[in-house]
Parts: structure tokens; sequence; C-alpha cells
């Protein structure tokens, strides 16, 4: 016992006598200085092997996660990225069909994307069922979705709109409708700019 208590007392002394030190060397307090806005997810999105998702960040708001899709050749065939999505090795190359991402979206934040604190407001779907897009001459999207639509909260329509959004276009920009199964309709834009969360 009397080891323990010496050396309590030893850090005590120790983070006392630097108490001063720090006081005394001409660092002032100060505020926390913000040093610009989030970083870009832009800048490591390769349309071509990844794709975008919005998940709910741990304050309300909306975080974006790229997801790697899987490709069909490339490290062998034992590698899987975590996170990764199955690329149909006969379908064609490019970006990966929105179908395919929305149903990624609808099955939820994968295990890394959970420890980070993420959480999804957009209810389960079975995991056969459809999408189904269709695009207007003047670029808007119509989502045909496997849920009903009206009864979604704000940041589960976000989910989607922005998900949609920025896999049909790079900017993110363009009318996203939403039709469910329950014949609602809910439509708007994503609203964030590139890179940022909210």
């Amino acid at each position: 016992m009397r080891r323990v208590g010496w050396r309590g007392l030893s850090a005590a002394v120790i983070v006392l006598a630097g108490v001063p030190l720090a006081g005394g060397c001409g660092i002032q307090d100060s505020d926390v200085v913000e040093a610009g806005g989030p970083a870009t997810v832009e800048a490591f999105l390769n349309r071509d092997a990844d794709m975008l998702l919005f998940f709910r960040s741990p304050d309300g708001g909306l975080s974006p996660v790229i997801r790697q899709v899987r490709p069909s050749a490339g490290f062998g065939g034992d590698y899987i990225e975590p996170g990764a999505v199955e690329r149909d090795p006969s379908g064609p190359a490019g970006p990966t069909p929105t179908e395919k991402v929305v149903l990624a979206l609808l099955s939820g934040p994968g295990e890394a994307d959970r420890a980070a604190g993420l959480s999804t407001a957009l209810p389960a779907v079975r995991e056969k069922e459809a999408v189904r897009m269709e695009v207007s001459s003047d670029g808007g999207v119509t989502a045909r979705l496997p849920l009903a639509v009206q009864g979604l909260d704000a940041t589960a329509v976000r989910q989607l709109t922005c998900t949609i959004a920025y896999n049909q276009a790079k900017d993110g920009r363009g009318a996203v409708t939403l039709r469910g199964q329950d014949g609602a309709e809910r439509s708007g834009s994503c609203g964030l700019a590139p890179g940022a969360s909210g």
C-alpha cells in the first residue's frame, strides 16, 4: 500500500509541476478555430468502382459513405474489400445501376459504418424486392420503391433522395421523386453540397 501511495503522490507532483510550465510558456488560451468545411468525398469517389450512400450521422444529419463495388476480377477470387457490394460480371462496365445502389442503401449500414456511429432512418426491406428508376426528359428521376413512403421521416427521405441524386449526377443536383408501394409520392432534391454532411 505504501508503494501505491508514493506512486500516486509522484504522479500528482509531476502533473502539478507541469501546469506552471504550460501556463508560463507564453501560449495564450484561445477558442476553437475552424479550419474550413468538411473534407469532400468527391475527390475519392471512383464512379466506375464505387457507390455513394447516405446514412444518418450521430448528430441526426446525413453522412456520405463510399462503398466499393467488388469487381468480377482483380485481386483474385478470394479478395473481398470490407463493405464491398457484388458486381454482376455479366453486367455492363461503368457506374453501378441506381437500382442496385438503392438496394444497398436499404440493406442498411455495414459493420464499419455502425462502428462509426452511422445508422439509418429507413425501414428494412426484403432482399429480393425490386427498385425501378425512370428518368424524365428534363433529367428528373422517379424511383419506384418496395416500401411505403408516406410515413418516412425527413431523414429517411433525404437518405434516399441524396443517394439517388448523387448516383444519377456527379453534382447531386436534380429533382427526385420517391413513389412507394402505398401509392404515395415524395419529391425533392438533395440540397447537400459535394462533401458536406448535414
